[in-house]
């Protein structure tokens, strides 16, 4: 096996017959998917289009994925995954996520997955390459001749690149016809390896990644004949690896000082585009899923509880709840995972469902960090300011009293200055209820809290829908590993 093993994991199969199932939407041209650690370390699929738009999580499992492709009418994902037995096998999953399909099951490691056009999955079985069905039938050997044959990816034209050593102790790109027909070395290297062949979309170019004996791996592109070798990144405090064909472009994944970040660059050389793989406003939640740990953190106090129920965000704080903690208080609530440096303007509806009178409670859509929030609330105030809508600044407050059981917050900040509105069905227009300065970083987030100065011990719930970061450039967290993109 060559020296650097996490580029060229060796790995087995064996095979499990699907029923079949009915045709998934294929996904528009131009998606990326690609494995992300975002969800609480979990590594996890998800979906974005090349501009950085309508970013989506594809998996909610308990699997380690990777190594992703899309199939050629892009309407299924293959991919890798380790299941809790520390097995790796091939799943598939739909373009619109849902149930993944087990492919094989074998004590050893299966990985790399690429499709062929015929619809069938070339990958990596032990130190060999094979191909299996798209439902999990028919694995065999492919004919790569003596030594070690890894990562094969297929053509357009029915032909199959890979990394292959033939029996010494260089690593070459080779490509042939799946029945074995037409052997060619494609590259020549003096010292190292060359990995992870991609092909390009007509066929006649593969990208790969070269490791030319130090600590770096740069990418490279070559005719598949064997002509013009272009060297594409120089980068010798960055380590790139698996790549995909974005029309004449590739998409490729690389690990450096700041992370490991999807990246793009023009096939023929040229400047690099890191692509945008965090979440952009227009941004909607709906809670109609199970709550996205990658988009939200939840802070959940004993004697509460929060999260999505019946299609929206349910926040409840039962009359037996013990304040208590840094701020004395309960504390059900969730966050962004990213924040807010700029201005922003985002808002989510609210529904009260148990209410009490003097309850103590506080619901709120929160700028944390920012010290500010819109909110309503009942209190031990005398009638009828027990309850009311209130916010704050930085150094501003406002309120007013109501009898709005429900309606829609709403936070808006321009030039360090943040406003907060809200609208209910007895005010339907937009309402000030107060504006000051609201400067730093912001995370959004919303819940129900209860103080310990407030709180009557009675039980108190609300619910969140639809909520909307209308305007806003997030910034996320900088341990986020984005890895092995495929391009529809």
């Amino acid at each position: 096996m060559p020296k650097k093993a996490w580029l060229f994991s060796a790995l087995a199969t064996a095979a499990l017959v699907l029923p079949s199932v009915a045709a998934a939407k294929p996904a528009a041209p131009g998606s990326i998917v690609f494995t992300s650690n975002r969800a609480n370390g979990e590594r996890e699929l998800y979906v974005v289009n090349s501009d950085g738009s309508d970013l989506h999580r594809l998996t909610f499992n308990s699997l380690f994925e990777r190594q992703a492709a899309w199939s050629p009418d892009r309407s299924r994902i293959a991919f890798s995954a380790r299941d809790a037995s520390d097995n790796w096998d091939l799943y598939t999953i739909d373009s619109s996520g849902g149930v993944e399909r087990r492919l094989t099951t074998d004590p050893g490691r299966d990985d790399s997955p690429q499709w062929t056009p015929d619809g069938r999955i070339v990958y990596q079985h032990e130190n060999r390459a094979w191909i299996v069905g798209a439902d999990g039938s028919g694995p065999a050997e492919l004919p790569t001749g003596p030594g070690d044959a890894l990562t094969p990816s297929a053509s357009a034209k029915g032909t199959i690149a890979f990394s292959g050593n033939r029996g010494g102790s260089t690593w070459a790109i080779y490509t042939m016809q799946l029945d074995g027909r037409g052997l060619r070395q494609v590259t020549f290297p003096t010292a190292g390896q060359d990995a992870q062949p991609r092909f390009s979309p007509n066929g006649s170019d593969i990208a790969f990644v070269r490791d030319n004996g130090t600590t770096d791996n740069d990418l490279y592109v070559v005719h598949a004949n064997g002509g013009k070798l272009t060297q594409l990144t120089a980068t010798p405090d960055r380590v790139e690896f698996w790549s995909s064909w974005s029309g004449s472009d590739i998409v490729f994944s690389a690990f450096g000082a700041n992370g490991a970040h999807l990246y793009t660059v023009p096939s023929t050389g040229g400047l690099e585009r890191r692509v945008s793989t965090w979440p952009q406003a227009p941004f909607a939640e709906t809670f109609d899923t199970p709550l996205d740990s990658s988009l939200w953190h939840t802070i959940n106090d004993p004697g509460g509880t929060v999260g999505p129920s019946g299609g929206q965000l349910v926040a409840s704080i039962s009359g037996s709840a013990v304040p208590g903690g840094q701020y004395n208080q309960v504390d059900e609530h969730i966050g962004s995972q990213c924040s807010l440096d700029g201005d922003f303007d985002y808002q989510a509806d609210y529904a009260l469902l148990v209410w009490p009178d003097f309850g103590g409670f506080s619901t709120q859509l929160s700028a944390f960090f920012a010290n500010g929030g819109i909110a309503r609330s009942s209190s031990s105030f005398s009638p009828p300011y027990n309850q009311q809508y209130w916010a704050n600044t930085n150094d501003s407050a406002g309120s007013f009293t109501t009898t709005d059981r429900s309606g829609t917050f709403r936070l808006v900040r321009t030039n360090g200055t943040m406003s907060a509105y809200v609208k209910s069905p007895t005010n339907p227009d937009w309402r000030l209820v107060t504006s000051g300065s609201a400067p730093g970083s912001t995370v959004y987030g919303m819940g129900l809290w209860a103080s310990a100065d407030q709180f009557a011990h009675q039980d108190g719930s609300v619910a969140y829908d639809n909520f909307q970061l209308n305007s806003g450039a997030l910034r996320c967290p900088d341990w986020w590993t984005d890895l092995a993109p495929d391009m529809s």
